[in-house]
């Protein structure tokens, strides 16, 4: 029997397995470096290629599947938590850390030989991360929460404060109350209305009595 040629066969099977995995996630990638997501193209290249690899490597051994599986998961997610940034009352990279989690999935499927799988799932994760994000930003009701910090002269009435505060922005919840030595600030979490502008939220709420300035962020 000819184990060269078959040894060589088995080695041109796993450097298109390797090649497949790296485009697979850089499909992926390149869609959120586009996005300026903190973990971009060469981030979910490797995340692909190293799961394609252990999966290799692992049937090499003859481990089971779903330990080398379990394994890179736990993995994952380590690297997923660090794409996960809070800031203020809102959460950023929930989206990037679920790409590589994907990501990670395409290149066990691809280390198992699952080609349809590989490709299909890639499609449907550009498909959700593209259109999706169309349809949410241009359809749905904007869901994203504002931080908005009122800084009150002296002597004002937090309760009228906030009961202005309120009657402008409906949907919205004090987050804390803070006093230092140079006044007091009221800090509110908010969702406006679907096309609300930060401006003109901004200048209603300046003219509530009693507020010395307004920092709205998202």
């Amino acid at each position: 029997m000819n184990y060269s040629g078959d040894t060589h066969g088995m080695e041109w099977v796993a450097l298109v397995q390797i090649v497949v995995a790296a485009v697979l996630g850089a499909a992926i990638g390149l869609e959120r470096e586009l996005g300026a997501q903190p973990a971009g193209l060469r981030t979910h290249m490797l995340v692909s290629l190293g799961a394609a690899l252990f999966t290799l490597a692992g049937a090499a051994l003859g481990v089971d599947p779903t330990r080398v599986a379990a394994q890179v998961v736990t993995g994952i997610g380590f690297l997923g938590g660090g794409a996960i940034l809070r800031e203020g009352a809102t959460v950023r990279g929930l989206t990037t850390a679920a790409s590589l989690w994907v990501t990670a999935a395409i290149g066990l499927a691809v280390g198992l030989r699952q080609w349809f799988a590989a490709v299909t799932t890639t499609v449907v994760a550009l498909v959700v991360l593209w259109l999706v994000k169309y349809v949410e930003r241009e359809l749905l009701p904007r869901r994203r929460m504002l931080e908005i910090t009122l800084t009150l002269e002296s002597g004002a009435a937090l309760d009228q404060v906030e009961s202005g505060a309120r009657s402008i922005l409906s949907r919205s919840r004090v987050l804390r109350v803070s006093y230092s030595a140079t006044g007091q600030a009221l800090t509110l979490t908010a969702q406006p209305q679907n096309g609300t502008r930060l401006t003109d939220i901004g200048e209603h709420l300046r003219e509530l009595p009693g507020v010395h300035g307004v920092d709205v962020s998202r």
